[in-house]
């Protein structure tokens, strides 16, 4: 069985990556964050690109996360976090 792709939301901003964000990853946990919402030391950049440009580059992120220019919102994760701010 086929493992359904989600939606992936920064970690800092909750706001879902579209195609063209400019993103980061972590030499810590591997985390993706808008470059604008990079909460770490430079040292602690992996890589940069856009959002679609690293889920195509590393394999883990390809198999899981959907790609989209309009991407889903509503999630009921993101709802509950937004509601404990």
């Amino acid at each position: 069985m086929e493992k359904e792709k989600v939606q992936p939301h920064c970690m800092v901003c909750y706001e879902p990556f579209k195609r063209t964000d400019k993103i980061y990853t972590d030499t810590m946990f591997t985390q993706i964050q808008h470059a604008k919402c990079f909460i770490y030391s430079p040292e602690f950049i992996k890589d940069k690109g856009t959002y679609e440009e690293i889920v195509k580059k590393y394999l883990q992120y390809k198999k899981s996360f959907i790609v989209s220019d309009i991407p889903i919102k509503d999630l009921l994760v993101v709802s509950l976090i937004r509601k404990e701010k």
